[in-house]
């Protein structure tokens, strides 16, 4: 296997579609004078002026910042957008009580009750970090979805789990359990578990959407999980990027930031911690709105005036699974725990996501199951996925991962 930049995807695929994602990694970065300017003006413009600064465990800066004069109205779009400060309409997924059998439920959250009122917590990004994001044609952007052709791209690696499933394919959300890990990985790799909701018509100008947690040096400058989004309007071509990094997400917690830290993580056979991730359409206002956790707190959401074709409505698409970036450094990464699912130890060995569930158009709550067609599409002998794996508490879950390695 050549050492360029290469894709490696597992992804279980509810409804219609089956295409999936990737993840940045970290180039040599070198800028014209021009080209430097440019990006002192538009640090200028993300790191807004700042009423109270706060660190996180992970050392992540966070600047609160007027909740009216956040990154996201800097979008032409979004010059005159009214704040919404809650959805109209919430879906009607009612908290399984059963969950935390799992293990333990992550309650995160900046420090001494995050930003003062009006203010929202932003991660401040740094010269180099732009630098990156500039000097790589994926890094903070997201990932488009073509480069996941498994007949054009070395060393891919893909599973699918389809379905037709109600509504002729139209979903308005999915809510999903992720047990979190720290999948070892070299400056240039990124390792995650992402819920997403995608609009594939036509393929190369994709809508979509994701949420959960990302292991990226390149990103967030350590070797740890966060909290991490990720939307675009023409698959990642010249709109959309990761958490704040450009216009659109609306933060709206004073105290739950995108980008976040999240700890501790899962034990190898041992204890479990957990998010739980809800991405769904507001039924009035129309946004998508992101939610964490069993109190389903309100993170934030990404307005409708961002997307357009049907995903402005609906999306075809609601997707489950892991997800690895490798930009050209042997060995792979790791996924997940860094092991291969092993049956018998079910949830406790292995990436597992649970409780899944799709959201129709009336807000309901509808859980996923074995009858739903589905199929799978695998590649690669570094990482393994198991589906219809019954886990205490859950309806319905799938587990993944794999240690990587020289031969993926």
């Amino acid at each position: 296997m050549g050492l360029k930049e290469m894709f490696l995807l597992l992804f279980v695929l509810l409804s219609l579609g089956n295409s999936g994602n990737g993840v940045e990694g970290r180039g040599s970065i070198s800028l014209s004078k021009e080209e430097d300017l440019e990006i002192e003006r538009q640090l200028k413009i993300i790191n807004k002026p700042a009423v109270k600064t706060i660190k996180d465990g992970y050392g992540q800066i966070f600047s609160c910042v007027d909740i009216n004069k956040q990154p996201a109205f800097d979008h032409p779009l979004l010059m005159n957008h009214k704040i919404q400060m809650g959805p109209g309409s919430l879906p009607k997924v009612i908290k399984d009580k059963k969950a935390s059998s799992l293990g333990v439920s992550l309650k995160v959250g900046l420090k001494d009750g995050g930003c003062p009122l009006g203010t929202v917590p932003i991660r401040r990004i740094t010269k180099e970090e732009l630098k990156r994001a500039k000097s790589s044609p994926n890094i903070g952007k997201g990932y488009p979805s073509n480069a996941q052709d498994p007949s054009n791209d070395e060393g891919k690696f893909r599973f699918e789990l389809q379905s037709t499933y109600k509504d002729g394919g139209a979903e308005f959300g999915s809510r999903a359990v992720l047990n979190t890990w720290q999948p070892k990985i070299t400056g240039n790799q990124s390792s995650g578990s992402l819920v997403i909701l995608r609009d594939e018509s036509p393929p190369e100008q994709t809508r979509s959407i994701h949420a959960g947690w990302l292991v990226s040096n390149g990103l967030y400058h350590d070797f740890l999980p966060h909290l991490s989004t990720a939307w675009t309007n023409d698959n990642h071509q010249k709109t959309g990027c990761y958490d704040s990094l450009c216009p659109g997400f609306v933060q709206i917690s004073r105290d739950l930031p995108v980008g976040i830290g999240l700890s501790p993580t899962s034990i190898y056979n041992g204890t479990q911690y957990y998010i739980i991730v809800t991405v769904y359409k507001d039924l009035l206002s129309e946004a998508w709105w992101l939610l964490y956790g069993d109190e389903k707190k309100k993170v934030g959401y990404w307005p409708k005036v961002l997307f357009n074709s049907t995903f402005a409505d609906h999306a075809d698409v609601a997707q489950w699974g892991g997800i690895v970036y490798n930009a050209g450094v042997l060995p792979w990464p790791e996924m997940g725990s860094g092991h291969k699912p092993e049956i018998n130890q079910q949830y406790r060995t292995a990436c597992y996501i649970g409780g899944v569930n799709f959201i129709d158009k009336n807000g309901d709550s509808i859980p996923f199951t074995k009858e739903n067609p589905y199929r799978i599409i695998a590649s690669s002998p570094c990482y393994e996925f198991f589906h219809d794996i019954q886990v205490p508490g859950e309806n319905y879950a799938v587990l993944f991962g794999g240690p990587g390695g020289n031969n993926c």
